[in-house]
């Protein structure tokens, strides 16, 4: 193995480089900070992926293009052979297939609900945030973080205003000696404010139990009295245990 000689040392501090790492470093910043902005949001409603990994995301996404838009200081100006026009094309692609992987871990299905879905959707927005800083759309990189935190703020609280189905799941488990009656649970449900889902409904039995699950879904307008059909189930003939709970996918 040869030792680089020192005009090839020397060329890795040449003024050419020093600039070209010196604007990298500006779209670093920049892009740390749109990361941070954005992830903050996250960070404030307790998800794991908070400002730290939105920033990174945006970081690395960034330093990633950005590179490729300095071929003539590669390898501290050497001779090289320059990319073609599709080359940061394909690290974009590169990078959008391996954000996915990092989206998937954040989602969360746990019973009937799934949690996470806004996260990993904002993980994305912050590498295509990154990816547009690494290119140069500044003004594009911070509309779009602008635009992600009011997705994420306000719109947030325009859904919640917004009349909007309301679904519960249940679960009861009976004695084995006693058979679930669909139709009294479908009125009992109807009684508090709540419409029992005949195409949801399963029924499974265990050696010593008979479990029924079912979701039943209650419109905007409607009174729902959780509490009253709570205390209803508890004198259900048979019924040793059962458990309510939101349903949102």
């Amino acid at each position: 193995m040869t030792l680089p000689d020192t005009p090839t040392l020397l060329s890795f501090w040449s003024r050419e480089t020093v600039e070209g790492n010196v604007l990298l470093l500006m779209h670093l910043l920049g892009s740390m900070l749109l990361g941070m902005f954005v992830g903050y949001e996250r960070s404030y409603h307790g998800r794991a992926a908070g400002m730290r990994t939105f920033s990174l995301v945006c970081m690395a996404s960034t330093g990633i293009v950005a590179v490729f838009g300095m071929p003539e200081i590669w390898f501290g100006g050497q001779e090289i052979t320059i990319i073609t026009a599709d080359g940061p094309s394909r690290v974009i692609q590169g990078i959008v297939t391996g954000i996915g992987f990092l989206g998937a871990g954040v989602i969360i299905h746990e019973g009937r609900s799934v949690s996470g879905l806004s996260t990993a959707a904002s993980i994305w927005a912050a590498a295509a945030i990154g990816i547009l800083i690494g290119l140069g759309f500044y003004v594009a990189g911070i509309s779009l973080a602008l635009l992600c935190a009011f997705s994420m703020s306000i719109v947030l609280q325009l859904e919640q205003w917004l009349p909007k189905l309301k679904r519960y799941y249940f679960e009861l488990t009976y004695t084995v000696e006693s058979q679930p009656d669909m139709h009294v649970l479908a009125t009992l449900a109807k009684s508090y404010g709540l419409n029992l889902r005949e195409d949801t409904i399963s029924l499974g039995i265990t050696k010593n139990h008979q479990i029924c699950s079912f979701t039943a879904t209650s419109g905007p307008k409607n009174h729902i009295d959780l509490g009253g059909l709570v205390k209803a189930l508890q004198i259900e003939h048979g019924l040793e245990r059962f458990s309510i709970s939101p349903e949102r996918n």
